[in-house]
Order: structure tokens, then sequence, then C-alpha cells
């Protein structure tokens, strides 16, 4: 089979993007498929070969070409599970495409992550289950978060050393034809002759309010408090004993 792979980190455009490919019906089906909210699969009743097959399937248009996007935390859940990396599985099997975007604009996607994490809304159609506020905390660990995980990707790709291809949010905003022809390209099929979508750009005056307060408190507060998403350590008296001896310690960042 022939299919994509989408590598990329939440609020980068992709939903759009997708939108715009999956209109096609001939394309594959992008979404978050390695997800368990959107795979629906009992992980802990499939065998590996059961689980990345049915991936497969679900992802697939029905003249067998494939297409989903990952993001790093759900390349990790799938190997906790299984232990075994789902993009070197997919390379293996089928006749892969490799394809990284990232958003050039790290503070505005941040903003976009912390309102939609807050409101439950990642998609202008979704109704919002709350009213945004704005958390400057919040706002710099997305943009940590983006940042980190971005940096997975350039890191994991120069190692796994395979071809891929690389797209900026940015540059594809006003005429994202440029993606769509090379996944098409990739999969052997034509370009749609017109692209579609019912998504819009989730971007208000709130988004710029935001951003001006966010620059002017990034002066005075504390980003390393902001950063350190230290591991929880579960407060059972076994790991009280620990912590009181020494054998346990919480995991700063940068701890190697």
């Amino acid at each position: 089979m022939r299919g994509y792979l989408l590598l990329t980190e939440a609020r980068s455009g992709s939903n759009w993007l997708g939108s715009l490919i999956n209109h096609s019906q001939e394309m594959g089906k992008s979404t978050e498929w390695l997800s368990p909210k959107f795979h629906g699969l009992d992980m802990g009743a499939l065998s590996w070969d059961a689980f990345f097959a049915e991936v497969i399937r679900k992802c697939s248009t029905p003249n067998g070409v494939f297409g989903m996007k990952i993001f790093p935390n759900q390349l990790f859940v799938t190997r906790e599970r299984y232990g075994r990396d789902f993009i070197r599985h997919c390379l293996a099997e089928h006749e892969t495409a490799l394809i990284f975007l990232r958003r050039r604009d790290t503070l505005r996607q941040a903003i976009s992550f912390a309102r939609a994490r807050q409101t439950r809304a990642f998609a202008a159609h979704h109704g919002a289950k709350a009213e945004p506020r704005y958390d400057f905390e919040q706002i710099a660990r997305c943009f940590f978060y983006i940042r980190e995980s971005y940096g997975f990707w350039e890191g994991y790709l120069d190692l796994l050393g395979v071809p891929f291809t690389e797209f900026t949010y940015e540059d594809l905003a006003n005429d994202p034809s440029a993606f769509i022809a090379h996944i098409a390209g990739q999969l052997g099929v034509s370009p749609p002759a017109r692209t579609e979508t019912t998504m819009t750009v989730q971007r208000d005056e709130l988004t710029e309010e935001w951003i001006e307060r966010f620059n002017e408190d990034c002066r005075s507060r504390d980003l390393l408090e902001a950063y350190d998403r230290r591991e929880h350590i579960p407060g059972k008296m076994r790991n009280f004993a620990k912590l009181a001896s020494g054998k346990l310690r919480p995991r700063y960042p940068f701890a190697f």
C-alpha cells in the first residue's frame, strides 16, 4: 500500500490541511488515528499486528491509499503498549512518505493550544464547553511543549535517516496547493480539481490581546516555573518512605 504520515503537533494547521485532503476521498483519511480517542480500539485485547492492520484500515480510502497525522505523544503511547515504533513499522510494511509540518509562529500556536484546551473546542465548528481565560503559565507551558515536539521530530527524523518533506503552515495559509499536490504525487493519485473545507481559522481580537499581555508578562514572570513539568510521584506510603530515604527523587527538567 501507499500512504503518508504527517508528523506535527497540535494547532499547526493540520486539521485544516487534513480537511482539504480528505475532501478528495482518494487520499486517505487524515486524523489522529494513533490516539485512542480516535481509533476506538481495545489495545489490551489486540495484538500488535491486529492493531496496526486496523489503524491502517481506518485511515485508508477505498482506492487503497492511507494517510494520518501523528503527534509525538501518540507515538509514545503506542510504544508504551506494544513496545513498537509505529513509524518504523509503517516504513517497513508500506510505501510510506513522511511529511513534517510545523508552524513558524510558536506563540500564536501556543495561545491557540491553550484556548483549545480550556474550551475543549479544537475546531471552529465545535462548540466551546467553557469560556477562555488568559493564563500566562498555561500559554508558556504550551509554548515550551510545542517547541519540544518540533525538536523531537527534527532529531527523530535526522536519526531515522530516511527522506522526508517539510512544510510550514504560514507558507501554506494562503495557498495550500503545493502541500496537496505533494501528497497526491506520493500517493499516485491526481490532485483534486478544487479544494473545499468547512473549517475556518480560529483567530480573533482575543488572540491579539493575549499576545500583548503575554509579551508584557514575560519580562517579570517565572519562565522556569512555567517550564517545569516534573514527573508526578503517586502519594503512596512506600513512595513517601523512598522520598524520605532519598531513594526516590522527583525528575527535574533536563535530568539525565
